[in-house]
């Protein structure tokens, strides 16, 4: 049986992350519109109902 020492020294992996990109105006605009419709569906919607 291997032990886990000795397969963490014979594989040697390199962690990578992905590149990130820039955010167009476009993405910010939908993230905006998207971020306004939860809010509303949080927040609107109880208390338009408990009126």
């Amino acid at each position: 049986m291997v032990k886990p020492e000795s397969v963490k020294e014979t594989i040697q992996i390199e962690r990578q992350t992905a590149p990130q990109e820039e955010y167009t105006m476009r993405d910010v605009g939908i993230g905006f519109v998207v971020a306004i419709i939860g809010m509303v569906i949080a927040f609107g919607i109880p208390i338009l109902t408990t009126v």
